[in-house]
């Protein structure tokens, strides 16, 4: 299923009233930013997965191959339906931020130091959840 504007409005504006009073609006940005970017790369990596999966007929060792030469490479642990998934825990903070540093690991010449200032563990962000 591909994600629509309209789907991807609702997203942004449910989390930006998420962050409405917990901190200044020039903090949460980066923090809504990082998290539009984690749901494009992860819907992105998700429809790339099923075409290379239907075009190798489900041969992992090809599929594999094929998916280490797309754009970005992605951990299931990083993925938004992973942090979606998630989003009860007590250590959501510490899920988040592991998967944006596995992120810019796995992509180092794209994304090295892209999330170096978003801590999702942070004094501001403790009050989101």
């Amino acid at each position: 299923m591909k994600t629509t504007q309209s789907v991807i409005n609702n997203v942004v504006w449910k989390a930006c009233d998420t962050f409405r009073g917990t901190m200044n609006s020039s903090s949460y940005k980066d923090y809504i930013l990082s998290m539009l970017f984690v749901k494009y790369v992860s819907d992105f990596y998700k429809e790339k997965l099923e075409q290379i999966t239907e075009r190798y007929s489900g041969d992992q060792e090809r599929i594999q191959r094929a998916l280490s030469r797309e754009k970005f490479v992605l951990d299931k642990t990083c993925t938004f339906d992973y942090l979606l998934a998630n989003k009860d825990k007590d250590n959501l903070g510490e899920i988040i931020n592991k998967a944006l540093e596995k992120i810019e690991e796995d992509n180092t010449g794209k994304l090295e130091g892209i999330f170096r200032n978003i801590d999702f563990m942070g004094r501001a962000f403790q009050h989101v959840y």
